[in-house]
């Protein structure tokens, strides 16, 4: 006999999620800007080009963006899968 299993609702449905990350000051990459899902502990860092590339869960609908220096923001995900962000200095 053979079963064949859904396995869909084991694993969470995750979005990707891409985007580069500038400074409103000389419009420069932001290397090691950090962005969460807000209300969770899943989150990456840009790279040396400042682009990030983000597996968010299906139900987030928040990023936060911050930097060193920078001010943060919180971003609504809605229904996009790529977002560039500028942060403003503190």
């Amino acid at each position: 006999m053979f079963f064949l299993i859904n396995l869909e609702w084991i694993t969470a449905q995750t979005v990707q999620i891409t985007g580069t990350i500038t400074s409103s000051e000389d419009e420069l990459p932001l290397i090691g800007a950090t962005i969460v899902v807000k209300g969770t502990t899943i989150g990456t860092i840009t790279d040396l080009d400042g682009n990030y590339i983000l597996n968010a869960p299906e139900d987030a609908t928040t990023l936060v963006y911050s930097y060193v220096g920078m001010l943060s923001q919180e971003i609504d995900i809605g229904d996009r899968t790529v977002i560039d962000v500028v942060l403003d200095p503190d």
